[in-house]
């Protein structure tokens, strides 16, 4: 495999034996000068296929440990929930934890409420969630709140629905909800009807009112809090 362009110290670009673009994650395979021969097959820890831009700007930007974090997270997600995850989660879900470290880094009391309906519905993602919120603290050092918990569970359980496409989960109770905070937050709804959009256009998928309901609280909350510390 040879090794064309280096984006940190441990993670590059290589072109594989039939000539096809990769992003590979290894200790220091950054260290050399490129291009070069990669032989030693060993040293790398994560391989992925045909990125887009997205993925390659939140390499720049999110450190490699991070990247290793979402890594061991999805790969106790996939041992615990019996679904195929896709090996991208770890990008977005990367980018969920390096928002949960600034968040605690510059707004230290802004905590999301942890969700005992989540942890009563989704038993499975809540304790992936449980064990994310674990590792980081460890591995980086820091005391990431058990509200994290929730954020980090409704993460895997919404990409999740969005790869079972056929059998999406309707939750009609909120559509009351749904309407009512679309009606009185109509900036709100405009942000969040974006974002999704977006998410939709980059993984070929159509976020439904449950989806985007609950987006829309995320944003709320964000807006809430930055107002609160302002």
């Amino acid at each position: 495999m040879r090794v064309v362009k280096k984006i940190n110290n441990n993670v590059v670009v290589c072109l594989d034996q039939h000539g096809e673009e990769l992003v590979a994650f290894g200790k220091g395979l950054g260290f050399q000068k490129v291009p070069y021969e990669l032989t030693d097959m060993t040293k790398v820890t994560m391989t992925f296929y045909k990125l887009n831009y997205q993925y390659y700007q939140l390499l720049k930007e999110i450190s490699t440990e991070i990247f290793d974090l979402s890594a061991a997270i999805v790969e106790r997600a996939q041992a615990l929930i019996p679904r195929i995850l896709n090996p991208n989660m770890i990008f977005s879900l990367a980018d969920h934890i390096n928002f949960a470290i600034t968040r605690l880094t510059h707004y230290k009391s802004a905590q999301l409420p942890f969700s005992y309906d989540v942890e009563q519905l989704y038993p499975q993602e809540t304790d992936v969630g449980y064990y994310a919120v674990r590792l980081i603290n460890r591995r980086l050092n820091i005391q990431l709140p058990v509200s994290e918990v929730t954020a980090i569970a409704m993460h895997l359980r919404y990409y999740i629905k969005r790869m079972k496409k056929h059998e999406q989960i309707s939750e009609n109770d909120n559509s009351k909800l749904f309407n009512t905070m679309r009606h009185d937050e109509p900036e709100i709804y405009l942000v969040a009807k974006r974002i999704a959009d977006y998410v939709d256009s980059q993984l070929d998928t159509n976020s439904n009112d449950d989806e985007l309901f609950y987006l829309m609280i995320y944003v709320k909350r964000i807006v809430n809090k930055i107002n609160t510390q302002a």
